[in-house]
Formats: C-alpha cells, sequence, structure tokens
C-alpha cells in the first residue's frame, strides 16, 4: 500500500506528521471542556406566568387554560402537562426528539402574544423557557461576615454577585437567605374612610409623586444641557410629609393616615450553616462551558473577595460539581493508563521482543492523541462518555498495529530486507485491517443517527471509539511500519533471526509437544469429542439459550449507573401552605 511504502522510505517525513500530531494534540486536549456527562438538549419547553395574590382555582380557569390553548397549535408536540398553584402557572410542552427547540420557543411566544389581551390584567407577561441541565448549580456557597445582616446584604449585592457574574462561563448568580430594605407603609382603615380615601388612591398618590423624569434641555453659550427632575424619595421623612388631596379639595399629609417604618421584606428563603444564619450563593455556568474551569473561576474570585472585602467574610463551598468531576475523570484517565500499561506488558509477554513491543508502545499514545484532535474539531467534551469509549478502544487501538507488526516479522523471518519486509508486511494485510476496522466503525456509527436521549447520552462514546478506531487505522499503516523498519535491524534483529535456526525450530517442536501432552492435550481431546457428538452439544447450546432467556427478565435495569458523590442531601417536604418560618 502507498501508505506504507511512504512512511518507509520518508521516515523523516512521517516523524514530523508525529511532530505536529503531538503538538497540535496538546493544544486540543488543554482546550477541550470537562463535564460529568455529555450536553443533552432535551425537547421541553415550560411556559410559565405569574398572578400574585390568585388562588390555584382561578390560575387554572384565568391563565392555565388560555395558555395550553395557545401551545397546543404548535407541531410536533408529544405531550402537555401543567401545574397551577398560588400566583403561578406552569405549562410543560414536551415535544419530539430532534425538533428544532429555539424555532418552536419562537412560535410559542408568537401564539402567546395573540392571547395577552385576554389574560388577567394583573398577570405578568408568559416566560418561555427552554429546559438546560446547565440551570443546575455548578457550585453553591454559603457567605458569612461579622456585618449588619442588611449591610452584608447590600455588600452581597452591590459586589460580590455582579464580580462573580463577570467572570467567563458563568451565566447567574443567584442569591438566597439576603435580607432586602423595604419602606412599609401601613394605612389605617377608620382615618382613610373619615378622609374618604381608598387604598387605591394612596398607592397611585405614592406612585405618581416617586419618579424622576426628563425636564427637556437648556442652551446655554455653545453647549446643550439635559435637564432631569428628580423626584424619587430618598428619605423616610420625605414619604411622610406628602401632600394626599381628599375627594372634598382638602389636603392632607400621608403621616396622618399612615404609619411609615423603613424596614426589611419578609425573607422568603432561609440560609443556615451550623446554626448560624447565613447568605447563601448558588453559581449557574452557561450552557456548553467547562464545569471545572467555571468553579475553579468562581473559587478564585472568592479567596480575592475575601482578602479585599470588610467584616471578615468567609465563604464555604457547601457543593462543588468540579471536584466529583475532577475525582470521576482523573478515574478514568487511570483506568485507562492501567490499561494501556497491562496491554504494553501482554504484548511483550508473546512477543519477547523490546523492539516489537517499543513499535507498539510508541502508536498506542499517538492514536489518543490523535484522537483529542478528533474530539476537539467534533465539538465534544472530556466526560464520563466520551473517556470511556476511549478507554473501551484503548484494546482497539493494538489490534490493528498487532496485526501490521506480527506479518512485517514473518515477512522478516522469511529472509527478506527489513525495508521490504515492513512494506510488503504492511501492504498484505492493509485491505484485512481496513476491513475490520470499517466492521466495527459500522456497529457504533449508526447511534449517531438515532434520536432519543440514548443519541444524546451515547453519541460521543460512539463517536470517540469510532475516532480512535481511525487514528489507529492511519497509525497502523503509516507509524508502524516506519518504526519496524528502524527498530528491528541490527543485531537484535539478528539475535531474532538465530533462533530460527533448525536446532532452535526442533527444540520449539519439543516443547510444543510437550505442551501438547499438558492443557492442550486436554483441549485438543474436548475439541475431538465435541465434533464427534455434535447432537449432545447443540442440546447444550439449546439448554443454555433457554435458560438465558429465563434469567433475562430478572436482570435489573437503570438508565445510568448510581453514582456516589460523598454528599448527603435530606429534602423534607411540609404540607403545602406551611409558613416559611414554621419549616
Amino acid at each position: 500500500m502507498f501508505l506504507s511504502k511512504i512512511s518507509v522510505r520518508r521516515p523523516v517525513t512521517i516523524l514530523m506528521c508525529i511532530f505536529i500530531v503531538i503538538f497540535f494534540g496538546a493544544i486540543c486536549l488543554s482546550r477541550l471542556g470537562i463535564d460529568m456527562l455529555p450536553d443533552m438538549n432535551y425537547p421541553i419547553l415550560a411556559v410559565i406566568t405569574t398572578y400574585s395574590g390568585t388562588g390555584p382555582e382561578e390560575m387554572e380557569n384565568q391563565v392555565t387554560r388560555p395558555v395550553e390553548s395557545a401551545v397546543a397549535t404548535v407541531s410536533n408536540i408529544e405531550s402537555i402537562r401543567s401545574t397551577s398553584t398560588e400566583g403561578q402557572s406552569m405549562v410543560i410542552v414536551e415535544l419530539s426528539w430532534g425538533t428544532d427547540l429555539d424555532y418552536t420557543a419562537l412560535k410559542v411566544r408568537e401564539n402567546l402574544s395573540l392571547i395577552s389581551d385576554y389574560l388577567p390584567e394583573g398577570a405578568d407577561e408568559p416566560m418561555v423557557v427552554q429546559y438546560d441541565p446547565s440551570i443546575i448549580p455548578v457550585a453553591t456557597y454559603s457567605l458569612s461576615s461579622e456585618m449588619e445582616p442588611a449591610q452584608f446584604t447590600k455588600l452581597i449585592e452591590d459586589i460580590v454577585k455582579p464580580r462573580l457574574e463577570r467572570l467567563e462561563g458563568v451565566a447567574s448568580v443567584s442569591v438566597s437567605g439576603e435580607m432586602e430594605r423595604e419602606i412599609l407603609v401601613t394605612l389605617d382603615d377608620k382615618k382613610m374612610l373619615g378622609y374618604g380615601l381608598t387604598t387605591t388612591q394612596v398607592m397611585q398618590m405614592l406612585a405618581a409623586q416617586n419618579l424622576n423624569n426628563a425636564g427637556g434641555s437648556i442652551a446655554e453659550n455653545d453647549f446643550s444641557y439635559l435637564i432631569r427632575i428628580v423626584g424619587e424619595f430618598e428619605n423616610v421623612s420625605q414619604i411622610e410629609n406628602i401632600s394626599l388631596t381628599t375627594p372634598t379639595g382638602g389636603v392632607i399629609k400621608l403621616k396622618d393616615i399612615a404609619n411609615v417604618v423603613d424596614s426589611y421584606k419578609t425573607k422568603e428563603s432561609y440560609s443556615y450553616l451550623s446554626g448560624k444564619e447565613t447568605i447563601g450563593l448558588s453559581i449557574q455556568k452557561q450552557s456548553g462551558t467547562n464545569t471545572v474551569q467555571v468553579a475553579n473561576r468562581v473559587r478564585k474570585e472568592l479567596d480575592q473577595l475575601k482578602q479585599e472585602l470588610p467584616g471578615n467574610v468567609e465563604a464555604v463551598p457547601i457543593l462543588d460539581q468540579s471536584e466529583f468531576i475532577t475525582l470521576a475523570i482523573n478515574s478514568v484517565f487511570s483506568n485507562g493508563m492501567i490499561g494501556g500499561i497491562l496491554a504494553v506488558l501482554i504484548i511483550y509477554s508473546f512477543l519477547r521482543s523490546i523492539g516489537s513491543t517499543l513499535v507498539i508502545a510508541a502508536a498506542m499514545p499517538i492514536s489518543i492523541i490523535a484522537t483529542f484532535i478528533l474530539i476537539y474539531f467534533a465539538g465534544l467534551t472530556l466526560n464520563m462518555m466520551s473517556l470511556g469509549g476511549l478507554a473501551l478502544g484503548i484494546g482497539m487501538l493494538v489490534d490493528n498495529a498487532i496485526v501490521v507488526l506480527e506479518n512485517i516479522f514473518r515477512k522478516r523471518q522469511e529472509g527478506l530486507p527489513i525495508d521490504r519486509a515492513a512494506i510488503e508486511g504492511a501492504s498484505e494485510v492493509a485491505n484485512a485491517i481496513i476491513a475490520s476496522t470499517l466492521t466495527t466503525l459500522a456497529v457504533f456509527l449508526p447511534i449517531v443517527f438515532v434520536q432519543g436521549i440514548a443519541s444524546e447520552l451515547f453519541k460521543e462514546l460512539a463517536l470517540t471509539i469510532s475516532f480512535s478506531l481511525i487514528s489507529s487505522l492511519v497509525v497502523s499503516l503509516t507509524l508502524v511500519p516506519m518504526l519496524s523498519s528502524k527498530l528491528m535491524r541490527g543485531k537484535q534483529a539478528d539475535k531474532i533471526m538465530d533462533k530460527l535456526t533448525q536446532e532452535e525450530e526442533a527444540k520449539a517442536a519439543a516443547q510444543k509437544q510437550k505442551k501438547r501432552k499438558g492443557y492442550l492435550g486436554v483441549y485438543e481431546a474436548s475439541l475431538r469429542w465435541s465434533v464427534d457428538h455434535k447432537t449432545i452439544i447443540i442440546l447444550i447450546l439449546v439448554v443454555m439459550l433457554g435458560i438465558s432467556g429465563f434469567v433475562a427478565p430478572l436482570i435489573k435495569a437503570e438508565f445510568i449507573p448510581n453514582m456516589t458523590m460523598g454528599t448527603v442531601i435530606i429534602n423534607l417536604d411540609l404540607p403545602k401552605g406551611t409558613s416559611l418560618e414554621k419549616n
């Protein structure tokens, strides 16, 4: 084959190509994303509508049903289910696998815009959300300080949260357990009744006087200045002294009918660590980004903030996905390395030649490095599936190389010069290893075209195995013949050839006869008995097949094996309507 001929006659060219592969492979490996599982795009859309102060039954009749009717006209819908709770409606739309979610989400928004006038006046605009596993926080931290709770909350909102959201790969930062400032206006019903005012009128007057408006512009000399009318309240005293007009034309102050207090909002969530109230931070990463890198950036930024911020701020990690991912990925890497070393040792135990073993030992990492290049340009990530496929393919990586090397070794035994033996040995088996590689590819590649969750999960596994096989095929037809022509020369090769003398052949025959009397003899006798008793063998196979069919349904099945992250999470569900303080 021309590849083998070029590799043997142009070794420097092949070496330069190998160095290029190693160089680009190292770059691609450093830029590959690391995650637990492949990116999976579930065909699920959720339409969320909020309507504060509305009961579940009203939400169902006034919001949920109109939204369901509008969404139902979209194509490729598998199912629609909804949940109506106090103040919120959620309609979940499950689509067919392979549906263009961006286009479908656009159509859903268009349909919802047509019914916006039919929804209750106080209801918020429906929000269409695409389900994305990346919305699960990659890290959760608990922050505490010696500062006052309100002051510490302002510090988190003004400094910590913006700093973290600016980090590369961070999508959003959610704060829980914070204490927000609130101006509480408590109206006196009796006094309002006496003045003839209603709650709605007071709210409108407050809103009208708490505004900043544009006041046009003014020209002075060669410059034009914009005018801004500042009307927002700056303190409680200003709120207390706003003027309210009564229906009779009188003017009163707000403090005459209400009590104004600078207070805090009722908390909707609490965060505790070791019995101490804290503020929780949940960090979500952007879709397709490296989970480990994002978590590391957040960790470094928080360490930097602890040194800059006052009040002895402490940030304790509660959950960090990167730690478990790193352990899992390192475990797969180490298992792959052990498998590669064992493969090399087994090859040496059979070949009994350091030069031949070195050829295989060099072909294996080159194939793996070339696979990293293909993984990078295919847009895949290093995860449990892709690395599992690579580990699975390590055993297959050496198959083609061993076949080529064995045939080259045979040609050398026949007395051919090493260069000619390398070329002819590789060319003779080229069609055979290409055919065997293509048959293996035919098993894995069709998974890429399958739709559904199986395709989303196992596509990277199939692609990684396919890439590794293609790389090993190219390496076995180029690098193996070239290295064989260089490492099977000289004294080592002469020693190997000396073993082919008649004396050695006679000794090998004697050893073979000795082995035949041992386990080889037992194996030969069992073969002869099997051939002579075909009916019994067939009956045994039929019985074993029947037993397998009976036992197969008893085997437990699950989607993904159970994984232990070393973390215990306890969820307590209290009756609906239980107050937060009771929790």
